[in-house]
């Protein structure tokens, strides 16, 4: 029921977003400079969610036990080309999750457990009000997360039960109904807030050319 609520929260403000958008629309000039490049950082409190869940399931199956979790920040760089409106293109995304696993019988830990995220995320933009030094727009994309998991014993028994290095590709998305951009045709720093695998907000600087 929460998550129906917050989804049609989003909608409702998307669909408001463009509706403003549209009466805006005689006032919005198109960009002189319509390629863009995008360095970015977001919480990855999602990403990390989902992660350690699912260990924990399986910890809780095998007897198990992890500690030393550590999540990193999603790190991205990302490109966009201005259509009117529109803004098309994609992002590149980063992260790392580390974790120590102690065995069933084990006192300490057995395995130290790394997993690579590498997103490839098509991400598609509409503006809907721009004034001076301030747009807003919302983002969706879709894409593929490409996860290397990789364990290294650190005592016998964690030795004789280390997987091999595996790569694993899931579906990853992100959405990102509000979003704010202030700066000039060149330079500027943008804010946005959502949900997906990226987590619930992302801040970064944007360079138009």
């Amino acid at each position: 029921m929460k998550f129906k609520f917050i989804a049609l929260s989003l909608c409702m403000v998307v669909g408001a977003n463009l509706v403003k958008g549209q009466e805006n629309n005689k006032n919005f000039t198109t960009p002189v400079n319509k390629h863009e490049i995008r360095f970015s950082a977001s919480d990855g409190l999602t990403l990390a969610t989902v992660n350690i869940l699912g260990m924990g399931l399986g910890d809780a199956v095998l007897g198990s036990k992890r500690t030393d979790e550590r999540q990193s920040l999603v790190y991205s760089l990302g490109y966009r080309y201005s259509i009117n409106r529109f803004r098309i293109g994609g992002d590149l995304s980063f992260a790392q999750t580390n974790s120590k696993l102690t065995l069933a019988g084990d006192k300490q830990p057995s395995l130290k457990e790394r997993e690579l995220n590498f997103m490839i995320l098509p991400t598609a933009e509409f503006i809907y009000y721009k004034h001076g030094l301030i747009e807003l727009y919302g983002s969706a994309a879709t894409g593929i997360n490409l996860v290397r998991h990789t364990e290294t014993g650190l005592t016998e028994t964690g030795k004789k039960n280390a997987s091999k290095a595996d790569l694993s590709p899931y579906f990853a998305y992100q959405v990102n109904p509000i979003a704010i951009r202030v700066g000039n045709d060149r330079i500027g720093g943008f804010v946005e807030a959502g949900f997906g695998n990226k987590g619930f907000f992302t801040a970064g600087v944007s360079l138009k050319f």
